[in-house]
């Protein structure tokens, strides 16, 4: 194999090759354009961010509720608004991603839809064995609260003054 002399260093024979000659950028980037950052510094502001997402959360809904919001419409909308902080900062400061503005927050938006479904059918299958429990326990005759000290207590003439 011969070598035109491209990759050889200047101070050193001609048989050592310069290894950093070519760099891989996937190595040296993160995201699209920036270079790679030190995965420490990454990890501090990425923790600085969501200690301030959580102080904003709490901030919100404190707002909301003392001008007279009901707790669950509060709580909605403190979510949303801090995941929305988190998602702005997280990157434009702690990754720093020049990407697509429009597609980042599409792709966002789609990921919070997808959470949103998967949360209602969690819902949708805890109810469903919820009541599947009651169903059996009732056609066998279980107290459906599950207190079988109450059921004892009642059989032998002893009742609860609830």
């Amino acid at each position: 194999m011969a070598n035109n002399g491209a990759d050889v260093k200047h101070n050193q024979g001609a048989d050592v090759t310069n290894a950093s000659a070519t760099t891989n950028t996937a190595e040296n980037t993160v995201g699209t354009a920036t270079p790679k950052q030190n995965g420490l510094a990454v990890l501090g502001k990425y923790m600085g961010v969501s200690a301030t997402q959580t102080i904003v959360e709490y901030a919100t809904f404190a707002i909301l509720h003392l001008i007279g919001m009901p707790s669950q419409i509060a709580n909605g909308i403190a979510v949303v608004y801090s995941a929305t902080y988190n998602f702005v900062m997280n990157r434009n400061v702690t990754f720093k991603s020049s990407s697509n503005f429009t597609r980042s927050v599409a792709l966002f938006v789609l990921l919070w839809c997808w959470f949103a479904v998967a949360f209602v059918i969690m819902v949708v299958i805890a109810f469903a064995i919820i009541g599947m429990q009651r169903a059996m326990s009732s056609t066998t005759g279980q107290n459906t609260h599950g207190n079988h000290h109450d059921n004892i207590l009642s059989q032998r003439g002893y009742h609860r003054a609830d």
